[in-house]
């Protein structure tokens, strides 16, 4: 899963430069409203939680979502857990 942020609230003007930034790991679980969304971003086990789910927007494309918490709006692009080689097998 890889997480853009791609905007911050309104009133945390200072978090700007975090705004682009891009999140790789693995998502916890399908986010829920009201509770923060957890990632695992390496295979030492540190994760990042964002503060609780406000909203989550699905599009067309069954591979991205847009997730909006308390203090920012995420685009999540779900990739495939299998590799493509198993895929085409």
């Amino acid at each position: 899963m890889v997480a853009t942020k791609i905007r911050t609230a309104r009133d945390c003007s200072s978090n700007t430069s975090t705004v682009g930034r891009i999140y790789e790991g693995y998502l916890l679980s399908t986010p829920v409203v009201g509770r923060g969304m957890v990632l695992f971003r390496d295979p030492n086990g540190r994760r990042m939680v964002t503060t609780s789910v406000r909203r989550v927007l699905t599009t067309s494309d069954e591979e991205v979502l847009y997730v909006e918490t308390e203090n920012s709006v995420y685009r999540l692009r779900i990739r495939s857990s299998q590799p493509a080689a198993a895929i085409a097998g």
